[in-house]
């Protein structure tokens, strides 16, 4: 199943179990429908909701023997896993909610750990089962007039439009949407919802740092916006105090502000709301409202709201930083070009369903012929300019299927899938040693720099990577012995001549 798939799927069931949930008539069977449902959607063996050291309802265990202190611990994050009689021990999420009455909405699943959309998931569904808890002990509470029902009415609108945008934003990260794209989403569907006149995201300028920095904004002025003003923490309002205190902060009157923040707001900023976003874990930013309005009033359900826009962005921020590390761990940080690891991964997998799927890989090793002196005449600047454009003329030698990597100075190495005969290989290597043969802008001048090419195929009950790639490092050798700027293609008897590389 795809990210986007994934995310379509994670939305149709939140607005499903709001659908659910907000047709119960009372508190009990409402809290029991959203467990039956967490774990129909989660495949979990067991879901249970809690209030404080109280279970009050929960699924997958047989009558009279729920293990409440187990599930109670789970909740409060004492313990990690949950042991389900006649299955074993579990994998647990637990995801909780504050106000007047706060709970935990948690799922146990034997098997396999839950994702990180799995995880928001969750966290969606126990915001939407307080949303409707709050909403039942309202209409519990009083005799429902005419007026509260509309306001009840227009609530439950108002999260159906909540959930409609949270389900667009995960679908956007799902699908890894540029991350500044997303920002500006979540930015304008919190002035949607909120109906605040001003948005602005502020996020730290590094960890540790006591500046912070506009990246997304509504409603502020434009010219100054644009150009992302950085301002120290003390001085951005309930912006920076919800950054120092990791919780949501609510101000009013703005007659001390600092001079960007009144320049920002045209000195119009009367009320203010702002909520801490998250990096793995650690503070990172905030994501701030603010009325024009004298009388604005921020309600416990305006605080949920903002709340839930600050998580998607800081799941935004999570998944964007942690793709960017995994790249950065599996490609050169020079070329952009798959790592040594990385390749050899790949090669090792794609040699195992070869052999499944009578395909044969080629492996081409390449030296760059006259690299080092380059280095040493005009500098380590050119010779990074040198094998980054090596890199880009590789690249577009290749097919998507194909694999290309750089194992360190001036040696690279390209993996190709499915040929059928060494020819086909050796064709893509005559066409890798023309364009690598055309001359290079390097340091305001023109060079021409060969390259050396050993290619090997690999062969049936050959499974082991170093097999190939010893092969082709004598292939490529021969190529250097026999004048360079060439290609060879292996054959046993080389082993002859290298036997050291036996």
């Amino acid at each position: 199943m795809t990210d986007d798939e994934d995310g379509w799927i994670h939305g149709q069931q939140l607005l499903e179990l709001l659908a659910v949930v907000s047709s119960y008539p009372d508190e009990d069977s409402a809290i029991r429908g959203a467990a039956e449902r967490a774990a129909q959607a989660l495949e979990a063996e067991v879901a249970a909701v809690v209030f404080g050291d109280r279970v009050a309802a929960s699924v997958g265990f047989p009558l009279g023997h729920v293990p409440e202190a187990e599930l109670v611990a789970v909740a409060r994050g004492e313990q990690e896993k949950l042991e389900v009689p006649g299955v074993g021990d579990c994998e647990t999420v637990s995801a909780k909610w504050g106000g007047t009455h706060p709970g935990n909405l948690l799922l146990a699943r034997w098997g396999e750990s839950f994702t990180v959309q799995e995880q928001s998931l969750v966290r969606g569904m126990a915001r939407l089962l307080e949303l409707t808890l709050t909403m039942l002990r309202t209409l519990q509470r009083s005799e429902r007039q005419a007026a509260e029902n509309a306001e009840l009415l227009n609530s439950l609108r108002q999260r159906q439009r909540l959930v409609e945008h949270l389900f667009e934003i995960q679908r956007a990260i799902s699908r890894r949407r540029p991350l500044q794209q997303i920002l500006d989403m979540i930015t304008k569907a919190a002035q949607d919802l909120l109906g605040d006149e001003i948005v602005g995201l502020w996020l730290r300028e590094s960890p540790d740092g006591v500046d912070a920095k506009l990246v997304a904004y509504v409603g502020l002025r434009a010219e100054m916006a644009r150009h992302r003003p950085v301002l120290p923490l003390v001085e951005a309002g309930s912006a920076g105090e919800a950054m120092l205190t990791d919780d949501v902060v609510v101000l009013h009157g703005y007659a001390e502000t600092s001079t960007l923040i009144a320049e920002l707001t045209d000195g119009r900023l009367c009320a203010s709301m702002a909520a801490p976003v998250h990096d793995s874990g650690t503070v990172t930013g905030s994501l701030m409202v603010g009325s024009h309005r004298q009388t604005r009033a921020y309600t416990a359900s305006d605080v949920q709201t903002l709340r839930a826009f600050a998580e998607h962005v800081s799941l935004a921020l999570t998944d964007a930083n942690t793709v960017d590390r995994m790249y950065q761990a599996f490609h050169d940080s020079l070329t952009g070009l798959a790592s040594r690891g990385l390749f050899l991964e790949q090669l090792a997998k794609r040699l195992g369903a070869a052999e499944h799927e009578t395909k044969r890989i080629a492996l081409l090793f390449i030296d760059l012929d006259r690299f080092k002196a380059v280095n040493d005449t005009l500098g380590h600047a050119a010779g990074d300019d040198l094998l980054t454009i090596t890199a880009g003329r590789l690249k577009a030698q290749l097919r998507a299927t194909d694999v290309a990597a750089r194992f360190g100075g001036d040696e690279f190495a390209v993996l190709l899938y499915g040929v059928a005969t060494a020819a086909d290989a050796a064709r893509v290597a005559e066409r890798i040693l023309r364009t690598l043969g055309e001359p290079m802008p390097i340091a305001g001048r023109q060079l021409r720099v060969n390259a050396s090419i050993g290619i090997a195929l690999s062969t049936p009950g050959m499974p082991d990577p170093a097999d190939l790639m010893r092969r082709a490092d004598v292939a490529m050798y021969q190529a250097k012995r026999n004048g360079r700027g060439r290609l060879e293609i292996f054959a046993d008897e080389m082993l002859l001549s290298f036997p050291h590389e036996v």
